[in-house]
């Protein structure tokens, strides 16, 4: 009995007062792959390592977020150079580590936890405009790393308030949970963000609730699969000038591989566009492009990906055509469809609505490939539809809306005017009429 008690009193010493520093180094390097993992995958940013401070029961680190986006940099130059500060806006990220099987030193900090894992983390942030000066973000990110590498990370932010300069912020607070495990390459985020408010003495800016939940997987060629979807419940801008409203923005995505090919799905509905002296809109669009060939595409992502990263990202992708373009050809030649099943536009005075269809069957990928026989192998078909109101409102608003009906693109039915077209072989047939339309190369 005393030897079971001597050894259990053992293991639990190897828990507490050995183990936290052993696990320090894998939870550290857990920590690093995550990070290196979010970076691949957020296109347009570049996280940064500046210091990590390894404990034996605690570790601390910061990590700085910068913005590569061409136009989102080019923003964030202009806005160092207007105030003098020396380096790009940037956010910083710290994140202390309490490891160890049973992370005991948790337990002194708000969410701390003895459950089993790597670490128990939490990770505040600040914004640095550019001049050191560190302004804290509010809301915090606790994370627990299981024993397996893979974590689970709570976003979770008060209501508050806040001034920065002549601008109010109020917030309703977020609880977002992420999940992750970057050696099965897994993303997974749900949650809620409430409603938020940004006002100064002329306009008000009124952001309704917005939900997320995409559950993404890395595929074997190096981009994610899966689904994503991102609603707003509303957007509110009170202004004097030019009051808008905008009623529920839905857009979703889905992304599959099947037989080695790439099916992407994309929708986007706006329920309602309320501007002033303009009336009620909406918009709503259902598209997709279908069996595109997944190595050619896992070449060209990996191209944008690194032009992004580039010390110059917009000289980067100017120059990106020569690298992809055998690629390009490789996806076109091994067959595509695209498709817009659904392309509604509601204005004040009625719906115009599209449909399209572009085949493109297989073809030569090799010497013989050219885009003159690409076209000429393509098959093609569009309706689209409009209230006569709404065109006899173009017609007002601009003359030459007439030259579409004298030339045959448009044709009145009924009360409609319809515009069915049917490409194949080189000859366009819209309403009918056939419309031959040259072929380069051919």
């Amino acid at each position: 009995m005393k030897r079971w008690l001597v050894a259990l009193l053992v293991l639990l010493a190897v828990i507490i007062l050995i183990s936290p520093g052993v696990v320090g180094r894998i939870a550290e390097k857990n920590l690093e792959e995550n990070i290196e993992w979010a970076a691949t995958e957020a296109s347009g940013v570049e996280f940064r390592k500046e210091r990590f401070d390894r404990g034996w029961f605690a570790s601390e680190g910061r990590h700085r977020l910068v913005l590569t986006h061409p136009s989102a940099r080019k923003a964030a130059a202009e806005y160092r150079d207007k105030h003098g500060y020396a380096e790009l806006p940037s956010l910083i990220i710290d994140t202390r580590l309490d490891h160890g099987l049973l992370p005991v030193s948790s337990l002194g900090r708000n969410r701390g936890t003895l459950a089993p894992g790597l670490a128990s983390a939490v990770s505040t942030f600040h914004i640095d405009p550019g001049n050191g000066e560190l302004t804290p973000l509010p809301g915090a990110l606790y994370s627990n790393v299981a024993l397996d590498g893979s974590s689970r990370s709570r976003y979770l932010l008060e209501t508050g308030v806040t001034e920065i300069d002549d601008t109010t912020i109020q917030w309703q607070g977020a609880d977002v949970v992420f999940e992750t495990d970057w050696s099965r390459g897994v993303f997974n985020a749900h949650g809620r963000i409430e409603p938020i408010n940004i006002s100064n003495d002329v306009d008000t800016l009124r952001i309704g609730a917005m939900s997320i939940a995409a559950d993404q997987t890395r595929s074997d060629y190096g981009f994610n699969v899966g689904t994503a979807a991102f609603d707003i419940e509303s957007m509110t801008v009170e202004s004097a000038n030019a009051p808008v409203t905008i009623g529920k923005m839905a857009f979703a995505s889905d992304a599959a591989i099947e037989n080695e090919r790439v099916n992407i799905g994309t929708r986007i509905n706006i329920d309602e566009i309320a501007v002033a002296s303009m009336g009620e809109m909406s918009f709503a669009m259902d598209m997709g492009l279908r069996r595109l060939d997944a190595r050619s595409v896992q070449v060209v992502v990996a191209a944008f990906r690194e032009a992004h990263a580039a010390p110059d990202p917009e000289l980067a992708l100017a120059e990106l055509f020569p690298r992809i373009e055998d690629d390009l050809q490789k996806i076109v030649a091994a067959g595509v469809e695209f498709r817009i099943d659904r392309l509604d536009v509601t204005l004040p005075q009625g719906k115009v609505s599209t449909k399209m269809t572009i085949e493109i069957p297989e073809g030569d990928a090799g010497a013989d490939f050219s885009w003159g026989a690409v076209l000429l192998a393509m098959t093609a078909t569009a309706d689209v539809r409009m209230p006569a109101e709404l065109f006899e409102f173009a017609r007002l608003m601009s003359p030459q809306a007439e030259a579409l009906v004298t030339m045959g693109l448009l044709q009145q039915d009924g009360n409609e005017y319809v515009m069915n077209a049917e490409y194949a072989q080189g000859l366009l047939n819209v309403n009918g009429a056939p419309m031959p339309i040259p072929i380069p190369g051919m």
